[in-house]
């Protein structure tokens, strides 16, 4: 699919210099016959102009490559042109009108010479006899130069379309790349959706299947199976939408209520909430926090990337482990980080640890703790959306630090 449309903005893409080069060529072109034969014509006004009653001062100050054949009424003929030369423009005139001025491009027959000819006719005398001028010059050279201009636009615009042609191929596979990274992602991310939301499904589907076959129990007898369907149907509950929270954020439809945040309340709060986990958890939860740390951002959307992050902790953290959330200000940035000293992250896994779905490997991964895989895209998410940066540095069997730099507010 994509090859066909690289093709295709490659023939579109061809197609336009194309004809923007015929257009600019035939302007170019154009421009410098018009100014040659412009220029022609306007030497050929000002002999005109000369005094034409005395032919033979006029003969003299002709410029060179410039003939004048000029026949009185008398059938006189004075001309500066070699003699053949004079004998094809009297044949040439004895073609064309003889009471009108005209002015032509002449090609001399068996010759490679080009002629701009201009003939003025002279009053009838009384017996009814005329005569003429004929002004002759030879722009055998400037067709030369004028030829050798076409030649030359012609090579380049070959040049230009071979050219055009291999950077519009290689500019659209550029341009097509993070079109097809979006869709490669997109066919992931629904492989992904269906594979994480069979699981819980078949095991609604199976504890219910056994409630089913169990009808002349009492709901009691059932309540292991109920409970099962019930924690499976909140697990895919979440799913669904952290789904919809990372295909809002891929839409830019995911608003954030910009205002201003203490930092420091706001994860001093999480912090107090999060002590009655870690006290059953037999884990402990401390709190560094600097007083009157301020951001600006969406404070539901902080609270959501502080429950990740302190979540996440505490899944992978031991049991008389500790975890720890910091506050603090970093020159022009609010910082804030989350460090258990839980089980660390191999530097494998760090690369990909902010992907969907991602999951570390198994020793890390526990059934107990096992989640959808999305909570540190949508806390990627909510630190991009706030024009911040996130960090993880780990060491395995050591612990992880999770840290956020958003821009200080110091308002």
């Amino acid at each position: 699919m994509f090859e066909k449309v690289r093709l295709q903005i490659t023939v579109l893409t061809v197609s336009i210099v194309v004809c923007l080069y015929v257009v600019s060529s035939l302007g170019i072109y154009g421009l410098v016959r018009h100014i040659v034969i412009q220029n022609v014509d306007q030497s050929i006004t000002k002999v005109l102009r000369s005094d034409k009653g005395q032919p033979g001062r006029l003969l003299a100050q002709l410029p060179p490559g410039t003939y004048i054949l000029i026949k009185q009424r008398n059938q006189t003929i004075q001309s500066n042109a070699p003699t053949n030369l004079t004998m094809k423009l009297e044949r040439l005139v004895n073609t064309r009108p003889s009471a009108q001025r005209w002015t032509v491009m002449w090609n001399v027959p068996t010759s490679d010479q080009t002629f701009r000819l201009t003939y003025v006719p002279l009053p009838r005398n009384s017996r009814n006899k005329t005569g003429y001028w004929l002004l002759v010059v030879n722009l055998t050279k400037e067709m030369t130069v004028l030829k050798e201009l076409e030649h030359s636009l012609f090579m380049v615009g070959i040049f230009g379309v071979a050219l055009a042609a291999i950077l519009g191929f290689w500019l659209a596979a550029r341009t097509l790349l993070p079109i097809r990274k979006a869709y490669e992602r997109q066919l992931q991310f629904v492989s992904d959706a269906s594979h994480e939301m069979r699981t819980p499904l078949a095991v609604i589907q199976a504890n219910l299947g056994v409630v089913l076959d169990h009808t002349d129990e009492s709901v009691l007898d059932n309540l292991e199976w109920i409970n099962n369907a019930h924690a499976e149907s909140r697990r895919m509950n979440k799913l669904v939408e952290d789904l919809l929270t990372l295909a809002r954020s891929d839409a830019d439809r995911a608003p954030l209520d910009i205002q201003e945040v203490n930092l420091s309340e706001l994860c001093q709060a999480t912090a107090d909430l999060f002590h009655p986990v870690a006290e059953a958890s037999q884990k402990r939860l401390t709190a560094e926090i600097q007083p009157q740390v301020k951001t600006l951002g969406d404070q539901d959307r902080l609270k959501q990337l502080l429950l990740i992050l302190l979540d996440n902790a505490f899944k992978f953290t031991p049991e008389q482990g500790t975890v720890t959330l910091s506050v603090r200000v970093d020159r022009a940035y609010a910082t804030l980080s989350v460090t258990d000293t839980g089980t660390g992250i191999s530097s494998k896994d760090l690369k990909r640890i902010f992907d969907r779905f991602y999951q570390v490997d198994s020793a890390r991964n526990r059934n107990e703790s096992r989640g959808s895989g999305l909570g540190l895209s949508i806390a990627k998410w909510i630190v991009d959306a706030h024009h911040g940066k996130i960090n993880v540095t780990s060491v395995l069997h050591q612990g992880t630090t999770f840290e956020a730099r958003f821009p200080l507010y110091r308002g």
